[in-house]
């Protein structure tokens, strides 16, 4: 008994002597090409989605920037983006032909994780493909 008693208390002062848990910091980057469709094949692009944990160069929390440039439109142009086939935004077109999207969490809505097997597709108003 009273070995199982010092394995107990041994057990006890090893759990308090790890206490509180090292904080490692955490960083996911996950990076997809986007790439011009039907008539649009000059359009490229990328969307990325970073997380991260108490890193130091990047501040806490999700975001998603999905980022065309060289797309066959007239300036002012709006692109719906989807995400998995959810709309989660907009963007306009520039003088130079391309546009960026920044999607951060709200409060009622968090930014989209994508991930190698995710989809995002850029389309005109009409429904027209533009990029994936």
């Amino acid at each position: 008994m009273r070995q199982l008693l010092r394995a107990a208390v041994a057990g006890l002062i090893l759990t308090a002597a790890a206490w509180p848990p090292s904080a490692e910091a955490k960083l996911l980057r996950k990076q997809l090409p986007l790439n011009g469709c039907r008539g649009y094949h000059a359009a490229k692009g990328t969307a990325t989605y970073t997380s991260s944990l108490g890193e130091k160069d990047h501040p806490d929390g999700d975001k998603l920037v999905i980022v065309i440039e060289n797309v066959p439109l007239p300036p002012g142009t709006e692109l719906l983006v989807f995400v998995h086939e959810v709309e989660v935004g907009t963007l306009t077109l520039d003088k130079r032909r391309g546009g960026q999207l920044t999607i951060e969490p709200t409060f009622r809505r968090p930014a989209p994780p994508i991930t190698s097997g995710s989809y995002v597709v850029l389309k005109l108003i009409d429904g027209t493909n533009v990029a994936w």
